[in-house]
């Protein structure tokens, strides 16, 4: 069996099922997006896969090129220009009824080692990259540490080309490219890193003077609080945590792994402040979530709210709790 064959008997079991074949292992899984390794006979693959299971990712690639299709014609162009970039070896798309329905992408794994901690020369090498990027006319709109791999050879290699786009803006060096391409690369450092990367920018030419580097700093500034605001609020949405329910009397949001055992509480507006609350603190510090869902009902019925509680939280534990998130005690009950 040669590559090709390999290929469309993965492709034939997606289409069919939803469902990679079971010589391709997880690696990263998303709501929208998985990651796989496999193997072909010529060699080790990572398969990246998109079935669209909700309305607005359908709705979004319903009049652009579906994400296998992207993101290899942005790894094609960057390895044109000579960047160490994942080697595209086959791109899978179907639609049905003009609407997205499934993607594939296998590309060729890269020979990564493990490189020491040398803070000064990864930053050095990932502003570079960066650089030649633009240079190329490539803007990578997600340009964070994880996306960026040591190979063998030492060369840096730039990975995840999905939201990336070939702009005349990135070629012509245009501050609004370079201003966000300056942030998303300080976004994730802190302190000392952070400095030690600014610098960086500048001696490389990608940020020019004073007046760029303080814009730059009150950005990233600002992305922070973004992003972080981003990711308490998906807790109000469908995605790889969560899921948002409408029902005929409101809307519900729970975790995604499922209720369990447990009761309803009845409150008011406090128990959306305390569903938030435990899902910023759960990103502060890593605690688990007491509470499985959240229930808002609609306003012309009378609005009002719920908390799922689980059978393990007793009562005293479960007011110690709403105090903490919300400030408010709520009371037991149920919800037909």
């Amino acid at each position: 069996m040669n590559d090709a064959d390999v290929v469309a008997r993965w492709w034939q079991q997606f289409v069919a099922t939803g469902e990679v074949a079971r010589d391709l292992q997880l690696v990263q899984g998303r709501l929208i997006r998985n990651v796989h390794r496999g193997a072909l006979p010529s060699g080790g693959v990572h398969v990246k896969t998109m079935t669209f299971p909700r309305k607005k990712d359908r709705l979004r690639y319903a009049f652009r090129a579906l994400p296998a299709a992207h993101e290899a014609a942005m790894l094609r162009a960057t390895a044109a220009h000579g960047i160490p970039c994942p080697e595209v070896l086959a791109v899978r798309v179907q639609r049905r009824l003009g609407l997205p329905h499934r993607s594939m992408l296998v590309l060729r794994t890269l020979d990564v080692v493990d490189e020491p901690h040398d803070a000064t020369r990864r930053c050095r090498d990932e502003v570079a990259l960066a650089q030649r990027l633009l240079q190329a006319g490539i803007e990578h709109r997600d340009l964070h540490g994880e996306n960026f791999v040591r190979l063998r050879s030492g060369e840096l290699a730039v990975l995840d080309m999905q939201s990336a786009s070939v702009s005349a803006a990135a070629k012509n060096g245009e501050w609004r490219v370079r201003a966000a391409t300056a942030a998303r690369l300080l976004r994730d450092r802190f302190d000392d890193a952070f400095e030690h990367a600014l610098r960086c920018l500048r001696e490389a030419g990608l940020l020019r003077d004073d007046r760029e580097a303080v814009a730059v700093r009150a950005r990233v500034d600002a992305d922070r609080r973004r992003f972080h605001e981003s990711r308490i609020r998906r807790c109000l949405t469908t995605s790889t945590e969560f899921v948002r329910t409408v029902q005929w009397n409101g809307v519900r949001y729970a975790l995604r792994e499922g209720l369990g055992e447990g009761r309803w509480i009845r409150g008011g507006r406090a128990f959306e402040g305390a569903w938030l609350g435990q899902r910023r603190r759960q990103l502060r510090d890593g605690t688990p979530p007491v509470f499985r869902a959240f229930f808002r009902g609609w306003w012309w019925l009378g609005g009002g709210a719920a908390l799922y509680v689980p059978a393990t939280c007793n009562d005293e534990q479960l007011e110690a709790v709403l105090t903490e998130l919300s400030g408010e005690p709520g009371k037991t009950g149920t919800i037909a």
